[in-house]
């Protein structure tokens, strides 16, 4: 691709550290009283598949909250794998949790510096969020980072890899998908969401996770310095 005009840019995973924390917590306390032989990654991914459904169904006039969407997806686990907890109580922890380390995380240690290099070049980042509005305003204000064009799944009553919000931050950009570079860590909202609407992106695989085969990156990277070997 031709250098980018622009960057749509994922945050959780992406800039700052993202949910896996909290997930583990709460899937550990599932474990521990589950009257099955359950593993920790076989209950996350039932949780992570559950929530990224109901984000994707919840649009428009059926949208909610991710926080909200995280909770219901919590006490569907609850019930799967047959647990005698208290799913208000186990959702209330991942509440406090979701405050915790949503609002307040922490941030790659490549972070600055690669976003400062990018506006030093005067390439315009539009960050697109799945995530409610507060938790973001937290999030950046904790890490003292701004941006001048912000799309979230509650502006747009939408979640990636639905197309709204893509939509809108083209909009916003004034520019069309080929002249964009998004850059994101979830194979599933992320890679698919943009090459779904043709837009060029960049993986960033902290985790060495397998290459998504349906939607293949245009670029990969281990963190966020990826987009400097593209734009410099």
């Amino acid at each position: 691709m031709t250098q980018p005009r622009a960057i749509l840019l994922d945050f959780y995973g992406t800039v700052v550290e993202e949910d896996r924390a909290p997930i583990v917590l709460v899937c550990n306390e599932i474990i521990k009283t589950s009257s099955r032989a359950i593993t920790l990654e076989e209950v996350r991914i039932y949780w992570v598949h559950t929530f990224q459904e109901m984000c994707f169904k919840s649009c428009g006039n059926t949208f909610r909250y991710e926080k909200e969407l995280g909770q219901e997806a919590l006490r569907e686990t609850v019930k799967r794998f047959d647990t005698d907890l208290d799913s208000e109580k186990l959702t209330q922890a991942l509440s406090d949790y979701w405050d915790e380390y949503w609002g307040k995380p922490v941030i790659f240690p490549e972070s600055r510096d690669v976003l400062a290099k990018v506006e030093e070049l005067g390439i315009p980042v539009c960050m697109v969020s799945n995530i409610d509005n507060d938790v973001l305003d937290s999030a950046l204000l904790h890490n003292q980072l701004s941006f001048d064009l912000v799309v979230t799944s509650e502006d747009c009553k939408s979640y990636k890899p639905r197309p709204e919000m893509f939509d809108k931050a083209l909009s916003l950009l004034n520019l069309s998908n080929k002249e964009v570079l998004h850059v994101g860590d979830s194979a599933y909202s992320d890679v698919r969401g943009a090459k779904s609407l043709g837009i060029p992106v960049l993986w960033i695989n902290r985790r060495k996770r397998t290459v998504p085969a349906e939607y293949e990156p245009d670029h990969i990277s281990a963190d966020l310095t990826g987009i400097l070997n593209i734009i410099c």
